[in-house]
């Protein structure tokens, strides 16, 4: 079995050789869209298989793997944000993982295993724990049970409580080089994977999807709009743009003030390179402290994607201060 990725081959191999005694707090951190989920869910699987092959990886046919693929390993155990019913009716993704949830994995981690082997947490994202379930997480964390092993996932390890990651093994997984990122995108069938890896910050998932989805036409409309700030009717735009989804546009927006700062600073168009004759004539317009501060509420403004906000309201707010950034 190998990495789920060919750029993830080197720590695949670093977590094979830890196989007989591994970390029982393992933190793999790095830009999203470069396969820690997958890298950890593989991890899991390899620790669980009960025939692993000579280098440490999981055999994929023992019963284990089975129930490992299937979903139904006793001894694993995913802590991911779940889904939540409003009063209303309206089903939605939470934004944290509650402490509810942390404290059915401790209760986990304290019954014996099923199987004699090893016991498995992945907490993805890691990043999401509200602060009481990190403190719950904490405690077990701090003196895991025999053969017990957390992996936890991490976009942003700098939101985990610092003692929490004081108690990882932390194994940072970076950006593949664009060479392998670009061979292993034409392999999958996806075109300008060249361009595609520019606007998704060089993480080839993230690339990949934008080229599978419908993301392509919207971030073009959107960004044609931002193109044209004297043009820009915040209420008529604010109530067109709510059909885009909020990671979309956040995502689209993040990277388009990102560029403008880039020029602004003397720097190169990084994301946007289709726009690059007009990211240079309106960097050069934008007053600088206004735009950074923009872009950092723009940054924050990530972590509360799926808040059930007025969105409306809040694309008409962010569109008047965008325009005011060239008055």
């Amino acid at each position: 079995m190998r990495a789920p990725y060919p750029w993830l081959e080197p720590a695949w191999q670093r977590l094979l050789a830890t196989r007989a005694r591994p970390a029982q707090a393992l933190l793999l951190a790095g830009p999203r869209g470069v396969g820690k989920s997958e890298l950890a869910q593989a991890w899991a699987q390899a620790l669980l298989c009960e025939a692993p092959q000579p280098d440490g990886a999981a055999c994929g046919s023992c019963p284990a793997c089975h129930w490992f693929e299937t979903g139904a390993h006793p001894d694993f155990r995913l802590v991911t944000l779940q889904e939540k019913t409003s009063k209303e009716g309206e089903i939605r993704m939470a934004t944290a993982i509650e402490v509810d949830q942390a404290r059915e994995t401790v209760d986990f981690v304290q019954l014996s295993t099923f199987r004699a082997g090893f016991r498995v947490v992945r907490v993805d994202p890691a990043d999401s724990l509200n602060l009481a379930a990190a403190n719950a997480l904490l405690k077990v964390l701090e003196e895991p049970p025999l053969n017990t092993v957390f992996v936890l996932v991490s976009d942003q390890p700098r939101r985990l409580l610092p003692t929490i990651r004081s108690r990882c093994t932390r194994l940072d997984i970076g950006l593949p080089p664009v060479e392998q990122a670009a061979q292993w995108l034409a392999g999958q069938g996806v075109d300008d994977a060249v361009n595609l890896l520019s606007l998704s910050g060089g993480t080839p998932l993230d690339a990949q999807r934008w080229a599978d989805g419908g993301e392509l036409d919207e971030r073009r409309a959107v960004l044609q709009d931002l193109a044209r700030p004297d043009q820009i009717d915040p209420v008529t735009l604010g109530e067109r743009w709510k059909a885009v989804s909020p990671q979309t546009w956040h995502n689209v927006a993040y990277k388009w003030l990102g560029d403008l700062l880039a020029v602004k600073l003397q720097g190169k168009v990084q994301f946007n390179r289709d726009f690059s004759e007009v990211l240079a004539r309106l960097g050069k317009q934008a007053d600088l402290a206004k735009l950074l501060a923009l872009a950092k509420t723009q940054a924050n403004e990530g972590r509360i994607l799926a808040h059930p906000l007025n969105r409306t309201l809040q694309l008409e707010v962010w569109l008047i201060q965008y325009q005011h950034l060239f008055d």
